[in-house]
This record gives structure tokens, C-alpha cells and sequence, in this order.
């Protein structure tokens, strides 16, 4: 799942190096629903580790922070921009991936 998210993350950073900020906002608003499911997935499992784990609270508090600073960009994708989306995903992404690799420990 990383290295797929990554991935998406670096080919739309290089495919929309010559649009606009308008095109560049279409196509965040377009591709936020496949990138929040795999942020709602990685949180999910999350949740799932900390019932079954040992978990510092300080990871499950970074790990909920990250998770409720995405949720309303999630939940409303079509009022995003790219100067708020693509920041916020990607710190979402990888705290709640170090989360569940410490989970995971």
C-alpha cells in the first residue's frame, strides 16, 4: 500500500508539473477519493491494531491528529485545492503508516 501511494503521489507530482492551478485542482479533486480510501484504510487497520496491541499513546494520538486533519478534506473533496490537499495527505499517509508500523512491532 506505501509503495503504491508513493508512487501515485510522485506520477502526479510529475504529470501535473505543467498544468495550471485550475487543472492541478480538477485533478487533486479528482483523485482525493482513491487516496482518502487508502488513508481510511490505513486507520482502520490502525484502530484494529490498538485494540489487539501494545501502542504508546503517543503514537495513537499522532495517528488520530493525522487522521482528523484529513477527514473534512476527505469528506468534502470538491472544495480542495491543491495547496491543501496534497500536504495534508501525505503527512496523513505517512503517520498513520508509521503508526501501524509500530503496530505491527
Amino acid at each position: 500500500m506505501k509503495k503504491f501511494f508513493l508512487c501515485g503521489v510522485m506520477a502526479a507530482t510529475l504529470a501535473l508539473a505543467s498544468c495550471t492551478t485550475t487543472q492541478l485542482d480538477d485533478t487533486i479533486q479528482r483523485s482525493l477519493p482513491v487516496t482518502c480510501k487508502l488513508i481510511e484504510t490505513g486507520h482502520l487497520s490502525f484502530v484494529a491494531a490498538t485494540a489487539a496491541g501494545d501502542i504508546s499513546q503517543r503514537t495513537i494520538d499522532k495517528e488520530l491528529a493525522a487522521y482528523t486533519a484529513i477527514a473534512p478534506i476527505c469528506a468534502n473533496p470538491e472544495s480542495v485545492t491543491v495547496a491543501t490537499a496534497l500536504p495534508l495527505a501525505v503527512q496523513a499517509y505517512v503517520v498513520i503508516s508509521k503508526a501501524m508500523k509500530e503496530a505491527k512491532e
